[in-house]
């Protein structure tokens, strides 16, 4: 019996390729290059997690191989925390994975708890010493209400749509955030009882970090 097949984007320094795979196939490929990473809907998930998963055949997979072997100059790596719907985890990546991660629909990207785009990622000087966050969008599979959400800070404003377990979650991890709903600072004990779906306007704050 020949095994469902799936789509597979897989994205390494060398570019993009797009081949079908079996679920078999796919933890191969994963466990063969160490620190590789695999999204399945933008989520990432480990080899033994993918195992046991029902993978849609719509659903969008992509496998990042960890950059292994043959490099003279190896690209430094940075320790960067995932916090997704599952949890929080601590992986190590390049900037070259960083970009590769930002570009990735719906992931937001924070460094020193700024969010920064793909584009401002490439030309950005990032320090051992940095934070640096992913929070990977939720798609599919979950039907929670997003929200248009503007983010101003000292770079100026971008609007972005977050759950609201992503606002919580956003709120929490940047110190000194303050969350203002229809224009009324809340805490964020508060906002866990509040039903956004009737507010006009959702505003953060990010403290100032660094400097003044």
């Amino acid at each position: 019996m020949s095994e469902k097949k799936y789509i597979v984007e897989i994205a390494d320094s060398t570019g993009h390729s797009v081949v079908e795979m079996t679920a078999p196939e796919i933890v191969e490929k994963a466990t063969e290059s160490e620190g590789s990473w695999i999204f399945i809907d933008n989520r990432l998930v480990n080899a033994n997690e993918l195992e046991g998963m029902e993978i849609g055949t719509d659903s969008k997979i992509r496998i990042m191989p960890g950059i292994v072997g043959g490099l003279e100059k190896e690209e430094p790596s940075y320790t960067v925390e995932v916090a997704d719907n599952t949890g929080h985890s601590i992986v190590e990546m390049t900037k070259s994975e960083l970009v590769e991660t930002a570009s990735t629909q719906g992931t937001w990207l924070f460094v020193d708890d700024k969010m920064v785009s793909a584009t401002e990622l490439q030309s950005m000087e990032i320090e051992s010493s940095s934070r640096l966050r992913a929070m990977p969008g939720l798609v599919g599979g979950i039907d929670e209400d997003t929200f248009i959400v503007e983010i101003a800070d000292e770079t100026g404003h971008s609007e972005v749509k977050m759950t609201k377990p992503e606002l919580i979650e956003h709120a929490n991890n940047c110190q000194g955030t303050w969350v203002f709903v229809d224009n009324r600072m809340v805490s964020t004990a508060d906002l866990s009882g509040i039903d956004l779906r009737d507010a006009q306007k959702i505003r953060l704050m990010p403290g100032l970090v660094g400097g003044n």
